[in-house]
């Protein structure tokens, strides 16, 4: 009965050696037994040692359960800098969470959320790796990189070149709705947005910096000669936001509406929708509504809305990925990875005339 249960253990660290180097447990198990009589290719040999060493793989007599070390290089802490209510209020970050649990599954790495406020900077350096979603202050971010140099940064698009850094191709696609709304013959375009909050380590709010849509906005109207139609407005990312910005942004316009509202996400865009609705004004017959997201309602509102759509599930897949090529192969680099979206032209939006 114990050389079963020894035998057991050992096929599933085979197992997970396998899962990791990207091979079968058999061919796991030729290697490490130095099978003489199986052909294999330098490099694949070279990245099965590798993996076995790193997760300190022991042979049958030994084998017992994971070492401290074993245990910890296939952990990762993630560290939200939202609040989990805002989760269900807008799925853009939920999704982001979903896509690095489902990862973390698949390799088979504990995944430990920290709470801001709770972290403890000397505990950090025995996990695999660090995961950061949202935006950190330049200091908070170089205190977790001086403890746990595996450190991935997800959906902030200014920190350091020196972490890997995961995000959407924001600023190509809001330049992407502007040539085409441009196309469709609308000059007066208006923009509503959010405004991102800089956070330390213990979630104190220290700075406010412009969404990397608005920049890309405001660019974009600059170098087509349209500074004089530029209307921003910026704030929070609920639906109320969008309410109320929208019916200051009609009030401030008066006679010279604008035709068209970009706007940074569908949440808000249907506190857009809800203004636009109350002043009796049609969308897109008098005023057009382009988007960010693509959430589920988004294809049911009335009329279905035109949107740019993400793959926020990637975005957290990409970011357990890199956490793995640091964590077990190596990788010293420091890598930037952009996760493309797609245009999805609805009804919302119509040719100016």
């Amino acid at each position: 009965m114990k050389n079963k249960v020894k035998e057991k253990v050992e096929m599933a660290s085979i197992r997970e050696i396998a899962k990791l180097a990207g091979v079968s447990a058999a061919t796991v198990s030729r290697v490490l037994n130095a099978d003489e009589t199986m052909s294999v290719k330098a490099a694949t040999r070279s990245r099965i040692i590798q993996v076995a060493n790193q997760l300190n793989y022991h042979k049958v007599s030994s084998l017992g359960v994971k070492s401290p070390k074993q245990a910890n290089l296939l952990s990762i802490a993630l560290i939200k800098t939202h609040a989990s209510k805002g989760e269900s209020d807008d799925p853009y970050f939920r999704l982001i969470r979903e896509g690095i649990k489902s990862e973390a599954d698949i390799w088979s790495f504990r995944l430990e959320i920290l709470k801001l406020g709770d972290i403890r900077l000397d505990q950090l350096g025995n996990f695999g790796a660090v995961i950061v979603v949202g935006v950190l202050t330049d200091s908070a971010l170089s205190q977790l990189y001086d403890v746990n140099p595996n450190l991935i940064v997800v959906d902030h698009y200014f920190a350091s070149s020196r972490y890997d850094l995961v995000h959407h191709d924001f600023a190509k696609q809001t330049q992407a709705v502007l040539d085409y709304l441009y196309e469709q013959n609308h000059r007066k375009i208006a923009f509503i947005g959010g405004d991102i909050e800089v956070v330390d380590l213990n979630g104190d709010k220290q700075d406010v910096l412009s969404d990397v849509r608005t920049i890309a906005y405001k660019n974009w109207m600059t170098l087509h000669g349209l500074s004089n139609h530029c209307q921003v407005r910026t704030g929070n990312w609920t639906m109320g936001f969008g309410l109320d910005a929208t019916n200051d942004l009609l009030d401030q316009s008066k006679e010279m509406l604008p035709t068209a509202i970009v706007s940074a996400s569908d949440p808000m865009s249907i506190g857009i929708y809800r203004a636009l609705q109350l002043k009796s004004i049609p969308i897109p017959k008098a005023l057009s509504v382009f988007s960010f997201d693509d959430i589920e309602m988004a294809s049911y509102m009335s009329p279905p809305l035109s949107t740019v759509q993400i793959d926020s599930l990637e975005i957290g897949r990409v970011a357990v990925r890199l956490a793995k090529e640091r964590m077990i192969d190596g990788r010293k680099s420091a890598l930037r990875v952009e996760v493309a979206s797609n245009l999805i032209l609805r009804e919302s939006v119509r040719k100016n005339d």
